[in-house]
């Protein structure tokens, strides 16, 4: 509709065409033409500034930010963003200054009070970072998912009674008892299971299939890459000729790395939803569902090579998927895989507060021999992505079968 074409959005629509031309200028010209114009909208300035973040203009977006919320009418956006921009920038003070302002003028802004409280709890200030939350939760009273989010960020960095307390409040708001017993164990290290509920996982990526691929970049996740390198580090190279399972395929992104190596690629993951963004892909030859810790593979024996990429991190146990994934390999196959690393317990496994799993180095390679696997190949220390904004270290893998 005509209507519909803004100023801003006109702006927009040619700084989308130019980063398409990798026309880099044009981009910064009319994205800061956009953030330029009074009257755009909150979802217009939160593109422009990602359009600019896109192509590494970091400090353009930041002053055009600033301009906007030095302006008569400026955004909760234009705030929101202006410390989002400061605290990547470390620069704490104009950070706080601007993340206060933007929840003043929209108390239930998430992104907003997630930095605030990464920056109270930065500095030992535990009350105050559960104060941010309190004034999110009063905005959204029925909100269990921002009581979880706020808790798991406390227990991450080690404010435990505040973290118990969010918990208590989002029980009697969430409506998966089985769920919410899972995270819960999670974020207070109550009991904490060897496997989450067995429908949790697959409802879990049903529910974010439609934007996978957009939360992986937002943690900066690193999958293909580390899997690249893997395969050459094991001499698995183009032309290679292999039957290759991608196990936990999500929505394809390792496709590109495995294509090359293979003859036939198949893959599997537990979550029907995500294996329908996979088969976009088109470089699958059969996809199916199955849970690695509880359920077999279809045919045994199969597979020269299986590749399971921060897949692992759902599971306390791994000899469990470990035997199953053992029988999907020929005599001699080899298995490549991730897991989180738990520093701390070299012989066994440790549920974070997210909901994943870490693996200590000697459990690990004692999974793999109870399971039937030669010691590994490689096992090399890798940043996998991303978690609260820091660096999650993990351990990469590769394991022959005996």
């Amino acid at each position: 509709m005509v209507d519909d074409l803004t100023p801003a959005r006109i702006s927009l629509a040619e700084a989308v065409r130019a980063a398409r031309a990798g026309n880099e200028a044009g981009l910064k010209t009319h994205a800061l033409k956009a953030l330029a114009i009074k009257e755009i909208s909150a979802p217009e300035l939160s593109k422009a500034v990602e359009l600019l973040l896109e192509a590494g203009q970091s400090q353009a977006a930041l002053r055009a930010v600033k301009k906007h919320c030095e302006g008569k009418a400026p955004l909760a956006a234009g705030f929101a963003s202006l410390g989002a921009l400061h605290f990547e920038a470390g620069k704490a003070g104009p950070a706080v200054r601007a993340l206060e302002r933007a929840l003043k003028m929209q108390p239930d802004d998430r992104q907003s009070a997630f930095l605030l409280a990464d920056l109270m709890l930065q500095k030992g200030d535990e009350a105050e970072a559960e104060a941010v939350w309190s004034r999110v939760f009063a905005a959204r009273p029925d909100d269990a998912d921002i009581r979880l989010r706020a808790a798991t960020q406390m227990a991450h960095f080690g404010a435990a009674e505040a973290a118990r307390r969010a918990v208590e409040q989002a029980e009697p708001l969430h409506a998966d008892p089985a769920e919410f017993a899972f995270m819960a164990a999670a974020i207070t290290g109550d009991d904490p299971p060897e496997l989450p509920d067995a429908g949790y996982i697959a409802r879990f990526f049903d529910r974010t299939a439609a934007h996978f691929d957009q939360s992986l970049a937002g943690v900066q996740y690193r999958g293909p890459e580390v899997l690249a390198a893997a395969l050459e580090a094991v001499g698995i190279a183009p032309g290679a000729g292999l039957t290759v399972l991608d196990a936990g395929c999500g929505s394809g992104l390792s496709a590109p790395i495995l294509t090359p190596v293979a003859v036939r690629l198949d893959g599997v993951d537990i979550s029907p939803g995500i294996l329908e963004e996979a088969a976009k892909t088109g470089a699958y030859a059969e996809l199916f569902t199955c849970d690695l810790a509880r359920e077999s593979l279809p045919e045994p024996g199969l597979y020269d090579l299986i590749v399971v990429m921060d897949v692992f991190i759902y599971t306390g146990d791994i000899a469990l998927p470990l035997a199953t994934l053992a029988k999907g390999l020929k005599p001699g196959g080899r298995l490549i895989f991730t897991c989180e690393a738990a520093v701390d317990k070299p012989d066994g496994w440790q549920l974070t507060p997210s909901g994943r799993y870490r693996h200590g180095e000697k459990f690990i390679c004692e999974a793999l021999e109870r399971t039937g696997f030669k010691p590994p190949d490689m096992m090399v220390t890798e940043v996998l992505r991303n978690e609260f904004r820091r660096p999650v270290k993990g351990f990469a893998v590769a394991a022959t079968l005996a």
